[in-house]
């Protein structure tokens, strides 16, 4: 079972990576490395925080949606030109909670689902942080799971949601987004298990090996 579910998010990713190898990384020189991307997506979040707080929603919006698309390039650029790095597994999701986080805080408290993202956020970045101080004790850094880039999709169409919602002044969008945070939520949930799961792995292999 586990074997398939694997195999099955390798063809998911494949063919994803395949589509932005085919219509964007062609355009993209090969001198532009993964890692350069992620840095736009750090630099674009206080750019898009600028823009909600002056109330230019539409300029707003359509940052985040290039931001959030960086996310999917860097990852594509990284599999299909084998320039995969332990620091573009640190940052990238690092660059993620921050964007999100970012929108989420200028929405504001009033939504309890939003309570719950920012607190679980917080504790992923600073899981992140660990795993970087701590990475003799558990390993290398984990890529990104499926799991993790359903969470990142889900996250990215509700707070693009919200946004359209109050630019065009329908609510039902603004109901919508916050749907879609609670199953990013449970796919948040997933992917910690996960991560959790290759830890002990990658442990109990350490372990076996360094008996032998």
């Amino acid at each position: 079972m586990k074997l398939k579910k694997l195999k099955l998010g390798f063809n998911v990713q494949h063919a994803i990576d395949k589509q932005i190898n085919k219509y964007i990384l062609r355009f993209i020189p090969y001198s532009v490395r993964p890692n350069h991307v992620t840095v736009i997506r750090f630099i674009l979040i206080p750019i898009v925080y600028w823009l909600l707080m002056k109330g230019i929603f539409g300029w707003a919006l359509f940052t985040f949606f290039i931001a959030a698309s960086t996310d999917f390039i860097d990852g594509a650029m990284a599999r299909t030109r084998d320039q995969i790095t332990d620091v573009g597994k640190i940052i990238d999701p690092i660059a993620d909670k921050l964007l999100i986080m970012t929108v989420l805080l200028y929405i504001g408290f009033g939504y309890f689902i939003i309570k719950v993202f920012v607190i679980v956020i917080i504790l992923e970045l600073i899981a992140n942080f660990i795993s970087v101080i701590f990475s003799s004790m558990v390993g290398r850094p984990i890529g990104a799971n499926l799991y993790g880039k359903i969470k990142m999709i889900l996250q990215s169409f509700s707070i693009g949601f919200f946004m359209l919602g109050i630019v065009i002044g329908y609510y039902l969008l603004i109901e919508i987004s916050q749907d879609l945070l609670f199953i990013a939520l449970l796919f948040a949930f997933f992917s910690a298990m996960e991560n959790l799961r290759v830890r002990i792995w990658r442990w109990k292999k350490g372990s076996i090996t360094a008996h032998f």
